[in-house]
């Protein structure tokens, strides 16, 4: 008589229930398959469709604005880029927001965590894209701010200064990133979207305003204030402890919600 072994995976919780699931064998979904399904999540839904729109909207209209109202002698490209960027950073966090709690927006929990039960296979799928989104993002804010920059030398006579140096881009392409992997983590975290939303902007502002009136939390606010951290990256004058404040701003805004969120996630039951 034999006896028959079935290997259960305990990495990601069951689709029902935070409980080990039985594979009995079978292959997992390819990675790369799960990332594409999570991809073509981000524009299926209407609210991502309209998001999308809305954030290019926003963002022609805050060329046009740089390009009408600025003074001739500051439109560079690294004021467009700002102008091109800043939309982004606001939005496209939304969209990770989005991301992260559709499976419980849209119903489909069931459905995702039976196909593929390690549920943090499926957090880091959505984390790589929204970040491949978020790189994407930044090559397309990097080429309207280079065209809006040469529109403004050729039709306002423009100083039209470019950047020497690459450390300003960078540093905007990698504050794209931390950005969205905050919406994700605020979504696994919140898995309401319209909470998740709401903490991601209101939660951030009360701290900067409490570190720019309470005189105790000053000291601290570069420690803590995402805003604070990220103002010499975006400049690419980042100095030793400048990079420390951001991994600790960070550590305690992506990386803290992140690890708790993917944790209630592996145990939560799913209906």
């Amino acid at each position: 008589m034999s006896t028959a072994t079935t290997h259960a995976r305990t990495d990601g919780g069951g689709a029902g229930h935070g409980t080990a699931a039985t594979t009995g064998g079978r292959p997992g979904i390819p990675f790369g398959r799960l990332l594409h399904v999570e991809l073509r999540k981000l524009v299926d839904t209407a609210s991502g469709r309209w998001l999308l729109i809305t954030i290019g909207l926003v963002t022609a209209a805050a060329i046009g604005l740089v390009l009408v109202f600025a003074e001739r002698e500051s439109l560079t490209f690294m004021t467009f880029l700002g102008a091109t960027s800043t939309p982004l950073m606001l939005l496209l966090p939304v969209l990770g927001i989005l991301t992260a709690t559709s499976e419980f927006s849209q119903r489909t929990g069931l459905v995702s965590f039976t196909q593929e039960p390690r549920r943090l296979r499926v957090v880091a799928a959505k984390a790589v894209a929204t970040c491949l989104v978020a790189v994407l993002a930044v090559a397309l804010a990097v080429a309207l701010a280079a065209a809006a920059n040469g529109l403004a030398m050729a039709i306002k006579d423009a100083p039209g200064t470019w950047p020497t140096e690459w450390a300003p881009i960078g540093g905007v392409l990698l504050a794209m990133i931390l950005s969205v992997l905050q919406g994700v983590a605020f979504g696994l975290l919140i898995v309401v979207p319209g909470a998740a939303i709401a903490a991601f902007f209101i939660l951030p502002t009360v701290l900067t305003i409490l570190t720019a009136s309470v005189a105790w939390f000053r000291d601290a606010a570069p420690w803590i204030d995402t805003s604070r951290s990220t103002a010499p990256l975006l400049s690419g004058e980042m100095t030793g402890t400048d990079w420390q404040h951001l991994a600790t701003s960070y550590g305690l805004w992506v990386l803290l919600p992140l690890v708790v969120g993917s944790a209630l996630l592996a145990r939560r039951e799913i209906k």
